[in-house]
């Protein structure tokens, strides 16, 4: 498979589906709805990445939401 941001190829066990636009976390219980309805979401929100890049991207959208608060 290719992932969408290193565009390298890996095998199955390699990859890892990621939320484009992040299902976001859940802090407290109100978080639920928001969290259910991001993290069931269409396949146009849906990318393969590698497991580094997966990692990366992670950690880069809970820097962010810490930045929010």
């Amino acid at each position: 498979y290719e992932c969408e941001e290193c565009h390298n190829i890996f095998k199955g066990k390699d990859v890892q589906v990621d939320h484009i636009e992040p299902a976001g976390s859940l802090l407290k219980y109100e978080d639920l709805p928001s969290f259910t309805k991001r993290l069931f979401c269409e396949a146009d929100n849906l990318q393969l990445l590698c497991k580094e890049c997966h990692k990366t991207k992670t950690a880069e959208e809970r820097k962010q939401a810490r930045k929010k608060k």
